[in-house]
């Protein structure tokens, strides 16, 4: 398996991000507002899924926005290190 570059790895955290993000609130919407259960299954169930989906959307989205932040803040201190000073 290939290795991914850290900016398709930000990139693929971001997209995983928003889909369990957007997978939670859709969960949550359609089962708890609009679908009424063919069986027997606990609100507590189905919440507890779209949160958890959510959760993770977050935290990846947390990583994937500093992951950024750390590269942009690395290459602008490469720069400044590779220029020389004029004295």
């Amino acid at each position: 398996m290939a290795r991914l570059s850290q900016k398709e790895m930000t990139r693929l955290q971001g997209a995983m991000a928003i889909a369990s993000f957007a997978a939670g609130v859709a969960i949550a919407c359609a089962c708890l507002f609009i679908v009424p259960p063919p069986g027997e299954i606990s609100n507590s169930a189905i919440s507890i899924v779209s949160e958890l989906l959510v959760l993770a959307g977050a935290i990846l989205g947390v990583k994937t926005s500093y992951d950024a932040k750390f590269v942009r803040i690395d290459a602008e201190l490469r720069k400044k290190a590779d220029k020389p000073e004029s004295e």
